[in-house]
């Protein structure tokens, strides 16, 4: 079994006592981790970033109808995502593997419904492209829920060490730095260009097809390890809920995940309209844009690493949403693009710490879980944490419609009126200050800092501990 000597939030660098070798994961397994991950990643930020500006600017769906679908959508995570996470818990570990088992099955579901989405024309009615997207999400949402979840577990399940999971977590992202980099700044090239509906199409699909590789390639080659106890019988799945719900820990963790969740998605969804619209960008300035915050990804992943080993994941998060709400609010004011490209850049870094640290406190509540249970549940919790902070994706987005709607927006007009750049302004500045403050309190709340976590990971040590 691993054992763990990380006993807080401060790093065992600080403590002096070293990682044993069987906490530690090894390179070549963070590799594979890293590229399955990239995959997923890339269908994950082009799904955030260009569906919402596809559909409704270039498809003309009614922002309204767009946002009904997603809201319909939100009640097939309400299923989905503690029933896999549950199943993922419950396999036991084989030569086919545990969560990798199931990252392998979920990559047909997650291609074919990534490649539907961009099959849809201009042409088709409200009703038709209402329910064809209703129905490729419901196939994509498969993929994904399978696929993140269990790449989640599967970075926190190797090792009860909360600085070893950070660094499983920064070295998968610097390894999708490119592939996911790429994906990330093509929606807003694509959708802001001239280039037709189906062109616009071809080069998602072609980037999906990267993903596609990307994602088998990792997923044959993970050799995985586990956390879980031999011998213990996994708890019945309504037990398993009623736990998982009965912990304060994950109370205060998933609504703050979720306020998180929220802010990062809305920041990828309509930033293409707010470069369109409200500053008017060609391809050439938002490629600048894009590569010059890009320039300070690597750094500012490291130094946020070396910042949660000193002072923990909660005050690290104190941080990066006191930063996130200085962006968000600089993107409602800013007048000239330099100003506009650093508040982008403030906010899109720190979504990406987001990224980094969500994981590993995961990790940390998963083992206050296991010291009551015996069982180890990462998938449940990262089931049920989807199953709550999904609906947030939609929710924001349904309510984003909703304010540009009323502020007489049409994505037939190449210029908005003054009113309607004041409801892009609003959405994307002034919208995600409301659940930045509802993550701040309930951040303020989560108990496992300090003693409290130290006296955790040092009863954890006692649990996996072999006999002598």
């Amino acid at each position: 079994m691993l054992i763990d000597t990380d006993m807080s939030d401060v790093s065992s660098e600080q403590t002096g006592e070293p990682l044993e070798n069987n906490q530690r994961v090894s390179i070549r397994q963070r590799i594979y981790i890293g590229i399955t991950k990239s995959g997923s990643d890339m269908f994950g930020v082009l799904f955030m970033g260009a569906l919402f500006g596809f559909y409704v600017d270039i498809l003309h769906m009614d922002p309204i109808n767009y946002g009904t679908v997603m809201i319909i959508f939100a009640i097939w995570n309400a299923i989905n995502d503690p029933i896999f996470g549950y199943m993922s818990d419950k396999k036991r570990m084989d030569k086919r593997g545990k969560r990798s088992f199931f990252i392998r099955l979920s990559i047909p579901f997650y291609f074919v419904g990534f490649l539907m989405f961009w099959l849809a024309s201009p042409e088709w009615s409200q009703i038709s492209l209402f329910i064809f997207l209703l129905v490729s999400l419901f196939i994509f949402d498969t993929g994904l829920t399978i696929a993140g979840l269990n790449i989640s577990a599967i970075q926190t399940d190797q090792t009860s060490s909360t600085n070893e999971r950070t660094r499983i977590m920064l070295i998968s992202m610097l390894l999708s730095m490119i592939p996911v980099g790429l994906a990330s700044m093509t929606p807003n090239l694509v959708l802001t260009s001239t280039l037709s509906t189906i062109a616009m199409s071809l080069i998602f699909i072609s980037i999906g097809v990267i993903a596609l590789i990307l994602m088998i390639y990792g997923s044959i080659k993970l050799k995985e390890k586990s956390l879980e106890v031999k011998h213990v019988e996994p708890l019945p799945i309504l037990v398993a809920i009623k736990e998982t719900f009965k912990s304060k820990s994950f109370i205060f963790f998933v609504v703050f995940s979720f306020m998180m969740n929220a802010v990062a998605i809305n920041l990828l969804a309509v930033i293409p309209l707010y470069y369109k619209y409200v500053f008017q960008l060609d391809q050439i300035q938002i490629l600048i844009i894009t590569v010059a915050t890009g320039v300070f990804y690597i750094p500012i992943l490291f130094a946020f690493e070396k910042l949660q080993k000193k002072i923990g994941l909660r005050y690290t998060f104190f941080l990066v949403i006191v930063l996130l709400i200085l962006g968000s609010t600089g993107l409602f004011f800013a007048q000239s693009v330099v100003f506009m490209a650093i508040c982008y850049g403030v906010c899109l870094w720190m979504s990406t710490v987001w990224w980094l640290l969500v994981n590993p406190m995961v990790g940390d509540i998963a083992d206050e879980d296991e010291l009551k249970t015996n069982n180890r549940r990462d998938g449940m919790f990262f089931g049920t944490n989807a199953l709550i902070t999904k609906p947030a994706s939609s929710l924001i987005i349904f309510v984003f419609s909703a304010i540009i709607q009323f502020y007489g927006y049409n994505s037939k007009w190449d210029v908005q009126s003054a009113q309607a750049i004041m409801g892009i302004r609003l959405g994307v500045g002034i919208l995600p200050l409301i659940f930045l403050v509802l993550a701040l309190i309930s951040l303020f709340f989560y108990p496992l800092h300090g003693k409290k976590l130290k006296q955790i990971k040092l009863e954890l040590d006692d649990l996996h501990k072999e006999p002598e």
